[in-house]
C-alpha cells in the first residue's frame, strides 16, 4: 500500500529492528589511521578535538593514502553524530581506495546517529495565507529543485488530486484520466503538474510531465518509466496513450488537505497545510534535493574504486529521479531504470555497505552499474524508498545480440557464450537486510533487481511490501545466482501478474513472437540463417545462462497465483527446499527447470507454453489442496518433462489437474489414491506419486510455520526430505502472514468449477472458442487485459486449422473491429459476413500479434445461443433471461448450455447473412408460443410445445430469403419458459 507519510527513524532504531549490532572497527596491526569529521567541522588535521568537515575529511584521507601511510594500514573516517546536508554528492574514485588489502572505512562514531541527507534544513517564517486560513506560507530560496518536504522527520504530501487515501490499493488514491482532464480546467498553470498512473496491463506504473492544456485535456509527456509502454500506445515524450487509474501532484490549486504542500520555485513561496497538532514554531523542516548521496566511480575496469566500507550511516531525503532523470530500457524485461542511487557504484570492487539505514529516498537505494565485483550489501534496513532498494545492473555492451525491448527480436549473429565485455556485476552479496515498502513512487520496483549480472547471492533477507515483485531477475544473462534463506511476503501489492520472485528469461533464443532466428550467414548447431528449432533454442539458452540459478530454502506468502514466476523463457533453474505458505510456481516457455523438494501449502504448479523436450523436472514435492497443477498450452507428451514421486493431500477430498488449460481431470478419484485412468497419468505423469496425508509433526503447522513431516510420512518414502523450517529472512525481522490450509471439496480447485459464460465453448470453423478463461492464459499470451475470442482447441483437419489458426490463438480483432471480453464483439461482425467473404483476423499468438487472412466458410454453420444473440428483458429488474450451463439445465442441449426466460414479452434476436436458418431448441410441455419476426416484419408464431422433452430439435426451418444480412427476432407469447439453444445458418 502506498504510504507517503512515515516516522523518520535513526540508524540505532534500524539496528534494533534487525537485531544487528553495529561493530566497532576491528583493531589491526598496525592500528588504523583514524580521521575525524563532524557536521560543521572546520579543523584541518581532522583530529578528534578539531574534526574536519566531510570534504575536509576526504581531502585528509586522500593525503594519507597518497603519502604511503595507507599502504600499510586501514584508514578509518569516523563521523560524529548529526545530519550532514549535502549540496552535492560525496564522490569517491580510485584515489579513495584501500590499498594492499587494507580498507578505507567511513563509519559512524560509536553510539552516534549519523544522517547523510540529500536535502537542506529550512528556517521558514510561517504565516497564514489569509486571515483564518489553515494553509501557511513562507518565503524560502528561489529556484530550488525540491520535490520532497519533511516536517519533524515525516514526508509530507505534495499537493495532489485526488487527496491521499491511506486505504487505497493504488497510488494512494486515483481517478480516471477523463476526470483529471476535467479537473485541470481549474489550474492556472498546468505545466507544474506531474501525473502518475497505472500501466494499461497493471504491469507497474507509467508517469507523465505536463506542458500545458489544450483541447480540454492535459498535454502529457511520457517519461518512460516502464519498458512495456508500447503495449499502452506510449512512447517517450508522447502521451497519453491508454493508461489505467491516474493521480496528479504538484498543483497549487489542489493544496486542500492536511499534510499537503507546494513550492513555487519562481517566487520562493512555500505553502503548507499542517496536520492538526503540528507546532510550526518548533518544527524541523527539510527538503529533498539531491538525486544521489555517495558515488563510487572508477576510471575503468582496470582502475576501479575499491576496498571501501560504509558502516552505520543513515541515508535519506533524496530527490525523486522519476521526473528529473532519463529512464533506460533494461534489457528485454519490463523494467526501465534510472542509473542512479543514494549510493552509486560503477567500476567498483569490494565495496561494502553495512549496518546502515536507507529511508525516505526518492529513488533507488544502492545502484551497482556496469563493472562491479565483490560488493557486499549487508545488515541494512531499507524503509519506504521511492524506487528499488538494491539495483544490480550490467551494461548492454556486455550482452551478445543485445535487445532492449520485449517486442524486438534481434537475429542471432554472435553465438559466443557468456558476457561479451567486463562491464557487468559479479560475485555480489546482498545479505541479512530488512527491505520494506519500497516503490513508493516507481511501481516497477523491488527489494532487489538483478539484470545482466552473474553470481549474485541474495541471502537471508526479509523483503515485504513491494508494489511489484519483491525480487526481480530481469533477463536471461548469465546465471550463477543463489537466492536462498529469504522471507518474501506481501509482494505485488499495487500491480498484477507477477511473482514474489519474478524472472524474465528473454535471452537470445526467446522472442515475443514465440521464435527467434539466426542472422543470415550465421551457423549454430548445424543450421544457418533459419528459425531456431526447440533443440537449437535449448542449446542457445545454455550459452546465455551459462550457470544454473538456484532458488533454495526461501519462504513465501504471496496473494496471487504464482509466488515464483519463471516467465518468458526463464531457464536453467534449480528450485528446491522452498516453503510456499501461499502461492504457486510458474514455469513458462523455457528449458531445464528442476522443481524438487518444495512444499506448496496453498498453491499449484503452472506449466505454460512448453517446448518439446524441455528438460523440466517436477518431483519429490508436497502439494496441499485441491488443485495440483494448472497448465496452459503445453503437451506433457511432447514436452517430455519428468513429473513423478510427488505427494498430494486435500484432507481426503478430490485433487484435480487440468493439463490442457480448459478442462479438469481427476488426479485422485476418491481422495486417497491416484487415478491411473486419468489422461495425466496415462501420459506418464505422477505414475508413482501418492495421494496421502503427509503427517506433519506439528498439531497446527500453519500456526507455527512448521511443516516438518513425521518419520512415518509417506512423503519420505518416495524421496521427499525435510528441510529446516527456520532460518528465513533477516535477523529479528517481522514474520509473514500465516498459511491457511486449503482443504475442502471446493477449495483450491478441489472440484471442477461450475460452468460459466467465460469458459462456455463455442464452435468456430471447427475450433473450440471461449473467452480468456483465466489469468494464467492471459499471462501466457502477454495480454494487458482479458480481451479476445480464445481458441482453446483447433483440431487438425478443421477448417480453422486449414486456414492457419492454431490452438492457443486469441482473436483480438476481426476486419479491424476490436474483440473485447464480450464475445459478441466478434460474433456480430462475423455473422454479418457472407459465405466466402474475406476475413482479416488479428491474432495474439505466443506473445505477439499476427495477421491471419482467410475466407469465411461456405458451409452451413451452427451458432450457439452465445454466438451473437442479443437478449432483451421486458420484465421487472432482476428477472428475465438467465444463462444455464450443463449443471443448471443446459445439459444435452447444443454445447450443453441454453438461455431461458419466464417473462412473456422478453425477446431474442440474431443478425446473420444468408438465405435462411434453422431454429434449434429444447421443447417440452411447459414451453409455449413464440412470435417470430424477420427484418422487423412479422413472420409467424411457432409453438415450442411437445408432449415430452426434446433436446436439439429443429423447431422451424426458414428458407428462401434474399441473400444478404437479415435479423430474426423471437418474442415470448405464453407458456412457462422460452428457451434459446442454437441456430443453423443457410449460406
Amino acid at each position: 500500500m502506498f504510504r507517503p507519510m512515515w516516522a523518520k527513524a535513526f540508524v540505532a532504531a534500524a539496528v534494533v529492528a534487525t537485531g544487528i549490532v553495529t561493530p566497532t572497527v576491528a583493531s589491526a596491526s598496525p592500528s588504523p589511521k583514524v580521521i575525524y569529521a563532524a557536521e560543521g567541522g572546520t579543523g584541518q588535521a581532522c583530529s578528534q578535538r578539531l574534526p574536519c568537515s566531510l570534504a575536509g575529511a576526504q581531502k585528509r584521507e586522500r593525503q594519507v593514502l597518497a603519502s604511503g601511510e595507507g599502504k600499510h594500514k586501514d584508514v578509518v573516517v569516523e563521523l560524529s553524530g548529526g545530519t550532514y546536508y549535502l549540496a552535492s554528492p560525496l564522490q569517491f574514485g580510485p584515489q579513495d581506495s584501500g590499498q594492499n588489502g587494507h580498507t578505507v572505512t567511513w563509519t559512524a562514531a560509536p553510539g552516534a546517529e549519523v544522517t547523510i541527507s540529500g536535502g537542506r534544513l529550512l528556517h521558514p517564517d510561517w504565516q497564514p495565507v489569509d486571515t483564518g486560513s489553515k494553509i501557511m506560507e513562507a518565503t524560502v530560496a528561489r529556484g530550488l529543485s525540491v520535490d520532497g518536504l519533511f516536517v519533524n522527520g515525516r514526508r509530507q504530501i505534495l499537493a495532489r488530486y485526488p487527496n491521499y487515501d491511506p486505504t487505497a490499493s493504488r497510488l494512494g488514491g486515483s481517478t480516471t484520466l477523463a476526470d483529471l482532464n476535467q479537473e485541470s480546467a481549474k489550474w492556472a498553470d498546468p505545466s507544474t503538474a506531474l501525473v502518475r498512473g497505472m500501466h494499461c496491463g497493471d504491469w507497474g506504473s507509467v508517469s507523465f510531465t505536463v506542458s500545458g492544456r489544450s483541447n480540454n485535456a492535459l498535454d502529457l509527456h511520457y517519461v518512460g518509466d516502464n519498458n512495456r509502454g508500447q503495449d499502452c500506445g506510449l512512447s517517450v515524450g508522447n502521451g497519453p496513450g491508454s493508461v489505467g487509474p491516474v493521480m496528479v501532484e504538484n498543483v497549487k490549486e489542489e493544496l486542500d488537505s492536511p499534510g499537503e504542500w507546494y513550492y513555487d520555485g519562481t517566487s520562493g513561496q512555500l505553502l503548507y497545510y499542517p496536520p492538526a497538532g503540528t507546532d510550526l514554531t518548533t518544527a524541523t523542516v527539510e527538503t529533498a534535493e539531491q538525486d544521489q548521496l555517495i558515488t563510487l566511480t572508477g576510471t575503468s575496469v582496470k582502475h576501479p574504486v575499491q576496498n571501501i566500507t560504509f558502516n552505520g550511516l543513515h541515508f535519506t531525503d533524496t530527490h525523486r529521479t522519476l521526473f528529473d532523470s532519463t529512464f533506460q530500457s533494461d534489457a528485454k524485461g519490463d523494467w526501465a531504470i534510472v542509473r542512479k542511487g543514494a549510493v552509486y557504484m560503477k567500476n567498483a570492487a569490494d565495496i561494502t555497505v553495512t549496518n546502515s539505514f536507507f529511508d525516505q529516498l526518492g529513488g533507488n537505494g544502492v545502484f551497482m552499474d556496469g563493472y562491479n565485483s565483490g560488493d557486499v550489501i549487508s545488515n541494512n534496513t531499507f524503509e519506504s524508498d521511492g524506487a528499488t532498494d538494491v539495483q544490480i545492473v550490467g551494461s548492454p555492451d556486455a550482452v551478445r545480440d543485445y535487445s532492449d525491448n520485449y517486442h524486438d527480436s534481434v537475429p542471432v549473429d554472435d553465438t559466443g557464450a557468456g558476457p561479451k565485455s567486463e562491464n557487468y556485476p559479479r560475485d555480489i552479496v546482498v545479505k541479512n537486510n530488512l527491505m520494506e515498502n519500497m516503490g513508493q513512487f516507481e511501481l516497477q520496483s523491488s527489494g532487489v533487481n538483478i539484470s545482466m549480472s552473474m553470481d549474485v547471492t541474495v541471502d537471508a533477507n526479509t523483503i515485504d511490501g513491494s508494489p511489484r515483485a519483491c525480487l526481480n531477475i530481469e533477463d536471461g544473462t548469465w546465471g550463477g545466482d543463489s537466492i536462498e534463506n529469504n522471507d518474501l511476503f506481501n509482494c505485488v501489492q499495487q500491480t498484477g501478474d507477477n511473482g514474489s520472485i519474478n524472472v524474465w528469461g528473454r535471452s537470445r533464443f526467446w522472442a515475443s513472437s514465440g521464435n527467434n532466428t539466426l542472422a543470415a550467414g550465421t551457423s549454430f548447431e548445424g543450421s544457418t540463417g533459419t528459425q531456431l528449432t526447440d533443440s537449437q533454442a535449448k542449446d542457445l539458452m545454455k550459452v546465455d545462462v551459462v550457470k544454473p540459478i538456484t532458488i533454495a530454502h526461501n519462504r513465501f506468502w504471496h496473494d496471487g497465483d504464482w509466488a515464483i514466476d519463471l516467465d518468458d523463457g526463464s531457464s536453467n533453474f534449480n528450485i528446491t527446499d522452498n516453503l510456499l505458505l501461499k502461492g504457486g510456481i510458474k514455469l513458462r516457455d523455457g528449458f531445464d527447470r528442476t522443481v524438487q523438494n518444495n512444499l506448496l501449502v496453498n498453491g499449484s504448479i503452472f506449466e505454460q507454453v512448453s517446448h518439446s523436450n524441455d528438460g523440466d523436472v517436477i518431483q519429490h514435492n508436497i502439494t496441499l489442496g485441491g488443485q495440483a497443477y494448472s497448465n496452459v498450452l503445453n503437451n506433457p507428451v511432447t514436452a517430455k518433462y519428468t513429473v513423478d514421486d510427488n505427494v498430494f493431500w486435500n484432507d481426503g477430498n478430490v485433487v484435480n489437474v487440468n493439463p490442457d488449460g480448459h478442462g479438469n481431470q481427476l488426479l485422485s478419484a476418491d481422495g486417497t489414491t491416484i487415478n491411473a485412468q486419468s489422461s495425466w497419468v496415462q501420459d506418464g505423469m505422477d505414475v508413482h506419486s501418492l495421494v496421502a496425508d503427509p503427517k506433519f509433526t506439528a498439531a497446527d503447522p500453519a500456526a507455527t510455520y512448521d511443516f516438518t513431516v513425521a518419520a512415518d510420512s509417506p512423503a519420505l518414502g518416495i524421496g521427499y526430505n525435510n528441510f529446516p523450517m527456520t532460518g528465513f529472512g533477516a535477523t529479528g525481522a517481522p514474520l509473514p502472514p500465516k498459511a491457511v490450509l486449503p482443504y475442502g471439496p471446493g477449495s483450491g480447485g478441489g472440484t471442477p468449477p461450475p460452468p460459466s459464460l467465460i469458459t462456455q465453448p463455442e464452435m468456430l470453423m471447427g475450433a473450440t472458442a471461449t473467452n480468456i478463461p483465466s489469468l494464467a492464459v492471459q499471462s501466457s499470451l502477454g495480454l494487458t487485459n482479458d480481451y479476445g475470442l480464445y481458441l482453446a482447441d483447433v483440431p487438425a483437419g478443421s477448417y480453422a486449422a486449414q486456414k492457419s489458426l492454431q490452438t492457443g490463438d486469441d482473436i483480438t480483432a476481426i476486419n479491424g473491429n476490436q474483440v473485447t471480453d464480450d464475445r459478441n464483439t466478434f460474433w456480430q461482425p462475423y455473422n454479418k459476413l457472407a459465405a466466402g467473404a474475406p476475413i482479416t483476423l488479428t491474432v495474439r499468438r505466443g506473445q505477439s500479434d499476427v495477421t491471419v487472412q482467410l475466407a469465411k466458410t461456405t458451409q452451413p454453420e451452427e451458432l450457439n445461443d452465445t454466438s451473437g444473440v442479443v437478449y432483451t428483458n421486458t420484465g421487472p429488474s432482476g428477472s428475465g433471461w438467465v444463462w444455464r450451463g450443463s449443471a443448471t439445465g443446459g445439459a444435452q442441449s447444443y454445447l450443453n448450455d441454453i438461455w431461458a426466460t419466464q417473462n412473456a414479452g422478453d425477446s431474442w434476436s440474431l443478425t446473420f447473412n444468408g438465405t435462411g436458418l434453422d431454429i434449434i431448441s429444447e421443447t417440452n410441455t411447459d414451453e409455449g408460443d413464440v412470435n417470430l419476426a424477420i427484418d422487423g416484419a412479422p413472420y409467424k408464431t411457432v409453438s415450442f410445445v411437445t408432449p415430452s422433452r426434446v433436446y436439439q430439435g429443429t423447431v422451424v426451418s426458414i428458407s428462401g430469403l434474399q441473400p444478404g444480412v437479415h435479423t430474426i427476432t423471437g418474442t415470448m407469447v405464453n407458456g412457462n419458459y422460452m428457451i434459446v439453444d442454437a441456430f443453423l445458418t443457410h449460406p
